[in-house]
């Protein structure tokens, strides 16, 4: 080993705090409630290919870093889902963590040797949930079928009649199913009648369609409001007026702006005050999301607005720090924010942007007719989603550093909880 690749070893696990990468995917139950995370971790760009002299004890560092961060914006009851390569799994690191929030995921790679066997009725005895990853229905696992609390199978690009195989193969275990690569939600009703009892997937943020369809009166007044607060001057007596006259809209505001960490010295008595204390810029942006929340009243539907509000965040902070950004960072939080609008309303895009005033530049971006803006969402989606390799390779072509994607994704991930939890 060279002089330089010491020094990238000792250093690494001193610099994986600050640069630790956190990415979740949410796991739903059949009424479409959260049920938890699988979380997904990340160094620097460098960690994959610095020389660690023990590899188990930089990835135990980036797991407890992880998890810290994940606390943050845990809900009660909620589970996280850790992956472990053997390795990990026989030194006993699932330990680090509560056996009550963190379930224990064993690799598909993972061998049912004795010693992980041995290892896994440890883990169960002490009162951990094990959950066997990307379950196919291959042989030789039967052991740990025995053992698993959850299986989750891989239902992506798999036939109906495959799948009731294997569904009938797992009949005799007593265990949860968890059905994962669930992309749309003709799948999620599939795995559901299979019986599948929880579901994880991309399914969430694809639109579903209905032909003929319309926009409802209700959701075009929320268009035509958000089109008002596109104005470049808000007359901010006629919101305060719109704000009064919504008993929920007037609740919320005062609960988000008397709330710690918005910053003020005094505690908000009236609409006006308020109004005028945040401001134009802050008073349009607390709105519009306000609004998209109260579009869609489905359970999965908080979900998707949490990552719309990362999503925006991530790209405001990030291009805000990147002077060949695109667009302003209030345009880029705006592109953010709508770029799942279809999936939210369940209408296509190009009726969506029709009924909004926005530049043109970000009415593009949003129907994807801009190979620039689609560069800065793509890095967003690959970086919310764990896509890790992905990501890198946009961050490349952004000219952004690792270290300063991680640091901003985590606060804005802390960011989109804490506002969603105020408002």
């Amino acid at each position: 080993m060279t002089n330089t690749q010491n020094s990238q070893a000792s250093h690494e696990p001193q610099s994986a705090a600050e640069s630790v990468h956190v990415a979740r995917q949410p796991v739903f139950d059949v009424d479409m409630q959260v049920w938890g995370y699988e979380l997904l971790f990340r160094q620097s760009a460098q960690c994959s290919t610095a020389m660690i002299e023990d590899g188990s004890v930089a990835t135990s560092r980036v797991m407890m870093d992880g998890f810290s961060l994940a606390a943050e914006w845990l809900s009660p009851n909620q589970k996280v889902l850790i992956n472990y390569p053997q390795d990990m799994l026989i030194q006993g690191m699932p330990r680090a963590l509560p056996s009550e929030v963190a379930v224990v995921e064993v690799l598909e790679c993972v061998k049912p040797t004795q010693e992980v066997l041995d290892i896994c009725m440890q883990l169960k005895s002490e009162g951990y949930t094990l959950a066997l990853d990307d379950f196919v229905g291959e042989p030789g696992f039967e052991p740990l079928l025995e053992l698993a609390d959850i299986i989750k199978v891989d239902v992506l690009g798999v036939d109906q009649a495959r799948l009731s195989f294997v569904m009938d193969g797992l009949k005799k275990y007593s265990c949860t199913l968890l059905a994962e690569k669930v992309e749309n939600l003709a799948m999620f009703d599939k795995c559901r009648e299979l019986g599948f009892e929880l579901f994880q997937g991309f399914f969430f943020s694809r639109p579903q369609i209905v032909a003929g369809k319309k926009l409802s009166s209700n959701q075009l007044s929320k268009l035509k409001l958000l089109q008002e607060l596109g104005a470049p001057e808000l007359d901010l007596e006629q919101i305060s007026r719109i704000i009064q006259a919504d008993v929920s809209l007037s609740y919320r505001l005062l609960r988000y702006i008397n709330s710690p960490g918005i910053g003020l010295l005094q505690a908000v008595r009236s609409i006006v005050q308020a109004v005028n204390l945040l401001g134009q810029r802050k008073i349009a942006a607390w709105l519009r999301v306000l609004i998209l929340a109260d579009m869609n009243p489905a359970p999965h539907a908080r979900e998707l607005l949490f990552f719309s509000l990362q999503r925006a965040r991530f790209l405001e902070m990030l291009s805000a720090l990147n002077r060949a950004a695109p667009l302003s960072p209030d345009s880029m939080f705006l592109f953010g924010l709508f770029s799942s609008l279809d999936a939210l309303l369940s209408q296509p895009m190009q009726d969506i942007v029709g009924q909004l005033s926005i530049e043109t530049r970000l009415r593009n971006a949003l129907l994807g007719e801009d190979p620039e803006l689609q560069t800065w969402l793509d890095l967003a989606l690959a970086s919310e989603r764990g896509q890790w390799t992905l990501a890198g390779k946009n961050l490349t072509r952004l000219g952004i550093a690792q270290h300063e994607a991680a640091k901003t994704q985590n606060e804005a991930t802390a960011w989109a909880k804490y506002f969603l939890d105020v408002t």
